[in-house]
């Protein structure tokens, strides 16, 4: 398929002109809903300025219904919507169109309460585009007490088993494990007396969602084993294969640094787990929920643990965290009360092991 030059000017626009998208991940993403739209339009000799498709359906509800048809889920579905109304709209104020091949309308919507709930007018509704699919609820997958305990005393290769831990641990993305920097572990011992560490995450050092900093807590059983991997399993490897200094901490068997879109770290967890829904992504799910009833649990803790676990994942939204609070209703009995301490205790009792 040829450039599309009204595609491309939108793209500039949304992407970089606005600045308001900062996250590379996304460009892609806009990229590739626009992509998958304009090749469905080409295919079926479509062009994107008719209102309609057939004389029931217009242009994009046709482009609905074809996506539904072909498997793909409501959520996947209106995201590329969301991307392809804002090129309509950018393309109707540029008034390279007349109208836009859809209406609004008001929807009921559920708000979660926040600070400012009182001072809502608008009550439980909101405007939306009709060619919008109603999402059903999807759960986050979570691991449960047991299966943590699997994956931290199943024999695998050492920089993989830190990165598990790492997500476990921390709630790192993906893309920050992969590009996180070895310079940010230093000696334990200038930390002594500290139960965790916290290291500035910088969109200069690597990846972070958004190009934006943020904090994270390191605990001290797993920043001293990081220590003792920088010295020693990484700098065997890097000798062994002949390899320069990375800048990544995380190495694989070969001295090289792990690809951000890479498969292998998904595919090793599902099989240690037995789960053939889980990936690297939902460990930091499973960090949230743990340390948020631990937490919350805790009565020593004089801060909001919602806040804490925000700013650890770095939401730009509360209400984004809100989500983890119906997973401990559901998962209440399985949650272990002191998380960090046991992992470092399962951790441990494995090395022990081997």
């Amino acid at each position: 398929m040829e450039l599309v030059r009204v595609a491309h000017k939108f793209l500039v626009y949304y992407c970089i002109t606005r600045g308001r998208v900062q996250s590379r991940n996304s460009w892609w993403k806009y990229g590739q809903d626009l992509y998958d739209y304009f090749g469905y339009l080409e295919a079926g000799g479509i062009d994107w300025r008719s209102s309609l498709a057939t004389t029931q359906h217009s242009v994009i509800a046709a482009y609905r219904d074809w996506s539904f048809e072909n498997g793909l889920t409501s959520k996947t579905i209106n995201g590329r919507l969301r991307t392809i109304i804002q090129f309509y709209q950018f393309a109707y104020r540029k008034k390279w169109i007349s109208s836009v091949p859809f209406d609004i309308e008001s929807v009921i919507v559920n708000k979660p309460k926040g600070f400012l709930a009182h001072t809502d007018r608008s009550g439980n509704t909101a405007a939306s585009p009709n060619v919008m699919l109603k999402e059903r609820f999807t759960h986050l997958q979570i691991l449960t007490e047991d299966e943590v305990k699997r994956l931290m005393s199943h024999k695998t290769f050492v920089s993989q088993h830190l990165i598990y831990r790492m997500a476990v641990q921390t709630g790192m993305r993906k893309e920050e494990l992969m590009t996180f920097p070895s310079s940010y572990i230093t000696d334990p011992k200038s930390h002594r007396g500290r139960a965790v560490v916290r290291v500035r995450l910088k969109p200069g050092d690597m990846r972070t969602k958004g190009s934006r900093e943020r904090d994270i807590d390191i605990p001290m059983g797993l920043y001293e084993r990081l220590w003792q991997y920088k010295i020693h399993e990484r700098n065997q490897l890097l000798l062994a294969n002949e390899s320069p200094e990375r800048y990544e901490l995380f190495i694989n068997r070969f001295g090289r640094p792990y690809s951000i879109k890479g498969s292998i770290l998904n595919k090793e967890l599902k099989e240690i787990t037995c789960r053939k829904d889980i990936s690297l992504h939902d460990l930091r799910h499973t960090y949230a929920t743990f340390k948020l009833y631990g937490l919350r649990s805790n009565p020593n803790y004089r801060g909001e643990p919602l806040v804490y676990i925000q700013d650890r994942l770095g939401h730009s939204s509360i209400n984004t965290t809100r989500i983890y609070l119906h997973y401990i209703e559901r998962l209440e009995s399985d949650l272990m009360t002191e998380y960090d301490e046991d992992i470092d205790r399962i951790c441990m009792e494995a090395q022990v092991a081997a």
